[in-house]
């Protein structure tokens, strides 16, 4: 099965090894990311972070396979995206997330919007968003798990957005 699905710039970090898998326990980790899948030194950083905890990454369009397969597992799994294109490419092969997706933290960068603490979005990256909205995609938006989860169509209200 699948316990969490998560969006995050950092993709593997402390808060995923004491905050995240410790609310969701995990046998495994899934990162989806087409560039990640060819760069082994940074899997072998994520891997050794993760610890005990069994590490596969996937393209989008393996992922797009192999999800399905981790939702009937006995085994449970967290899948990491690094960015926003990624979950939306994912929902375009016409995978559904079979729970909630947490948008968590993006940095800040030329363009984007402050939405909530270590979050901030791009219009691309808005459009991702709502485009996963728009497939049926639930998600809630809590970047450091310190804050009340805010919906989607609220934290696109709190930055003025909608």
């Amino acid at each position: 099965m699948i316990s969490h699905y998560r969006i995050d710039s950092r993709v593997v970090h402390g808060q995923t090894t004491t905050r995240v898998i410790k609310e969701h326990p995990v046998d495994g980790a899934i990162i989806v990311d087409d560039d990640i899948v060819n760069d082994s030194f940074i899997q072998k950083i994520y891997s050794s972070a993760l610890g005990s905890i069994r590490m596969l990454c996937f393209t989008v369009e393996k992922a797009a396979r192999k999800l399905p397969e981790a939702e009937s597992s006995k085994k449970s799994y967290l899948v990491i995206f690094k960015t926003t294109e990624s979950a939306r490419r994912l929902a375009e092969t016409g995978y559904r997330f079979a729970g909630t997706l947490n948008i968590g933290p993006q940095p800040n960068c030329e363009g984007a919007r402050l939405v909530e603490k270590m979050l901030y979005l791009t219009d691309e990256q808005l459009s991702d968003l709502d485009y996963l909205k728009s497939v049926g995609t639930e998600m809630i938006v809590n970047p450091a798990f310190t804050t009340p989860n805010l919906s989607w169509s609220d934290a696109k209200d709190k930055m003025g957005a909608n």
